[in-house]
C-alpha cells in the first residue's frame, strides 16, 4: 500500500527541492525545503534526533567539500566524510533513520520473484544534497539536443541490457500491467535514480574525468568506465550476474551523462530501462 500523507510529506519536500534545483538552481529554495523535509521526517517518526545529527553532518561536509577558499586538508577531510556517509546512507546503515515500507513481499506476476520495496529517505536525502551542493551547476545543454542524445542512448541500452539479461536466464519475457505502479514509480524514479545517478554520474564520473584530464588518454571514456564498474560493484548483493548487468547498464547511463553534461539524462535512461523491465519482463528477476 502507498505511504500515507504524513509519511510521504518528507519525501515531497525533497522532491520539490530537487525539481527547483534542476530548473532554477539550488540557492534560494533548497535549504528551507530541506529543513521542512527534516522537520516532517522527525514528526513522522522516520528520522530520530540522532539521525538529524548524522544528516546535518553530511550536509556540512558537502558544503565544506566544495569550498574553494578552504585548505586542501579540510576539503579532503570533508570529502572523506561525504564518501563515508554516502555509503552509510545509500546502504541504509544509519539505525536512527527508519525508511518507509511501501511493499512487503509482493509478486508482480506468477513467474517473478517476490520483492520488498522501501521508500529510502536516507538515500533520497543524500542524493538531493549531493545534487544541490556537489553537482550543480551543470552544463546548460539545450533541452531538445539533450532529449535527442538521451533517446539515441536509450534504445541500444535497452536492447543490450535486457537482451543480455534474458539470454543468461536472469530475466524472462513477461508482459503485464503491474498494479504497483503508483508506489513503484516514485520510489524508482525519484529515489533510486536520483540517488544512484547523482552519486555515480554526477559525482564519480564527473570528478574522475576532471582528475584524469591530462593524466591518461581519453579521460572522459576512462571516467565513464570507472563509474560504470563502481555502479556494478555497488549491486554485488544481487550476485555476479547482477554486477555484470548493472555495469552494462551503467555504461548506457554514463554515456547519456557524457553526451549531455546532465545527470538527469542518466536518470531518464535509468528509469526507462527499469520501467521497461517492469512492464515486459519478470521483475525483479525470474522466480
Amino acid at each position: 500500500m502507498a505511504p500515507d500523507f504524513t509519511h510521504a510529506l518528507p519525501y515531497l519536500f525533497l522532491w520539490v527541492a530537487f525539481g527547483a534545483a534542476m530548473w532554477r538552481g539550488p540557492r534560494l529554495v533548497g535549504p528551507p525545503l530541506i529543513a521542512l523535509s527534516l522537520t516532517a521526517a522527525v514528526v513522522a517518526g522516520i528520522v530520530e534526533w540522532a539521525g538529524v545529527a548524522v544528516l546535518a553532518l553530511f550536509a556540512g561536509a558537502c558544503l565544506a567539500a566544495v569550498r574553494a577558499d578552504l585548505s586542501l586538508v579540510l576539503r579532503t577531510l570533508s570529502w572523506g566524510v561525504v564518501v563515508i556517509l554516502t555509503l552509510a546512507l545509500g546502504m541504509n546503515q544509519v539505525p536512527s533513520i527508519h525508511n518507509v515500507l511501501a511493499l512487503d513481499r509482493v509478486s508482480v506476476s506468477a513467474s517473478s520473484a517476490d520483492f520488498t520495496l522501501y521508500w529510502n529517505y536516507d538515500a533520497l536525502f543524500a542524493g538531493v544534497l549531493l545534487y544541490l551542493v556537489c553537482v550543480q551547476p551543470q552544463a546548460n545543454t539545450p533541452w531538445r539536443r539533450a532529449l535527442v542524445a538521451t533517446g539515441g542512448i536509450l534504445v541500444p541500452t535497452l536492447v543490450v541490457v535486457l537482451g543480455t539479461a534474458t539470454a543468461v536466464g536472469y530475466l524472462a519475457w513477461d508482459p503485464k500491467w503491474p498494479a504497483i505502479l503508483g508506489v513503484w514509480i516514485p520510489s524508482n524514479l525519484l529515489i533510486t535514480c536520483v540517488f544512484e545517478e547523482t552519486v555515480f554520474r554526477g559525482v564519480i564520473q564527473r570528478h574522475a574525468g576532471r582528475f584524469l584530464r591530462g593524466r591518461v588518454p581519453a579521460p572522459a571514456f576512462v571516467a565513464l568506465l570507472v563509474a560504470s564498474v563502481a555502479f556494478g560493484v555497488a549491486h554485488i548483493a544481487g550476485g555476479m550476474t547482477y554486477v555484470f548487468l548493472s555495469t552494462l547498464a551503467g555504461v548506457g547511463y554514463g554515456a547519456a551523462y557524457h553526451l549531455t553534461g546532465r545527470v538527469e539524462a542518466g536518470m531518464l535512461v535509468h528509469f526507462l530501462l527499469n520501467l521497461t523491465h517492469l512492464f515486459l519482463f519478470t521483475y525483479p528477476f525470474a522466480a
